[in-house]
């Protein structure tokens, strides 16, 4: 039996995943709909090392669905940026991957990002692909709250998942998850779609506790892959995909969805309505819920075959 990780990163991620998996308008699969365990609403305390969901046997596979703030020991819980500590997350991954003895075979990187390309608007769309770069926007420990560092960072991490992978969803299927993905509030684009490439690349840009930096350090990251003489599409901007690549070596893909344009996450994140309504959580919620449309569909094609 095959041991599949579903890996994401927030909370309200996660608790959005998992309402698109369970609700029987998105997901066709009675069986995904009702997991064997589900820890939902999250009521245990922090830093304890369980998924959210676990399907014993679906599709002769093991699937565990997991937030990685879940499982982060916080010594100051009460300090909102420790829970985007990049070397926090990176300390407490041990209890995903070893929470049961058999080594994960394949694990998605689940979350929220921005797309690399300043003149692309894709607000609202999932990207899926399996190659990953980490940029250390803090190389000199400057942010006390997160000082992690690996000679793995600025170079690129290919998967060696299956290209048969991301050939899994049909024309009919595809449109199937289209015509459910969520349009977000701030700036959609104008085709809400499914952008799947193994080429892709997600930069992370680590030791970020501060949101305020991010359009920053997302400018500097890419042009960091850039200046290592990287040319593939960059499709997800955002901190957690390559702490997670970093947890194991098993075939590996990420699965984003798009919150916002490069270098426009105040605008599209935290943008306001006509009333002046500040709209993070239907932005955020959107984005995430999309990343469940499409797994609720995705996983039904899942096979011994599709990993070997």
């Amino acid at each position: 039996m095959k041991r599949i990780l579903l890996v994401a990163n927030k909370s309200w991620e996660t608790e959005a995943i998992i309402n698109a998996l369970t609700l029987p308008h998105f997901s066709p699969d009675y069986k995904l709909m009702s997991p064997d365990i589900l820890r939902n609403p999250w009521l245990l305390p922090q830093g304890t090392g369980k998924p959210r969901a676990e399907w014993f046997n679906y599709n002769n596979s093991h699937i565990e669905l997991w937030c990685v703030q879940d499982v982060m020991e916080i010594a100051n819980p009460t300090d909102p940026q420790l829970y985007s500590s990049s070397e926090i997350k990176k300390g407490n991954l041990f209890k995903i991957f070893n929470y049961d003895k058999n080594k994960p075979d394949l694990v998605l990187a689940l979350g929220t990002a921005d797309f690399g390309d300043v003149t692309q608007n894709n607000n609202g769309c999932l990207v899926i692909g399996s190659n990953v770069f980490i940029h250390n926007y803090h190389p000199k420990g400057e942010n006390p709250k997160s000082k992690w560092d690996d000679p793995r960072f600025e170079q690129m991490l290919a998967s060696s998942i299956e290209p048969n992978f991301f050939q899994l969803i049909d024309p009919t299927t595809m449109s199937y998850i289209e015509s459910r993905l969520l349009k977000p509030f701030n700036n959609p684009s104008d085709s809400i779609q499914i952008l799947c490439d193994p080429n892709y690349i997600a930069l992370s840009s680590v030791n970020i506790t501060n949101y305020v930096e991010f359009d920053t350090a997302d400018v500097m990251g890419i042009q960091a892959i850039r200046d290592a003489g990287f040319k593939n599409t960059v499709a997800s901007v955002e901190t957690t995909h390559g702490i997670i690549r970093f947890g194991s070596d098993a075939k590996f893909a990420f699965v984003s969805g798009i919150t916002d344009r490069l270098g426009h996450f105040n605008d599209d994140v935290n943008g306001r309505d006509k009333k002046g309504n500040v709209k993070t959580e239907a932005q955020n919620y959107a984005a995430a819920f999309n990343i469940g449309v499409y797994l609720a569909s995705m996983l039904t094609k899942i096979t011994l075959a599709n990993i070997k």
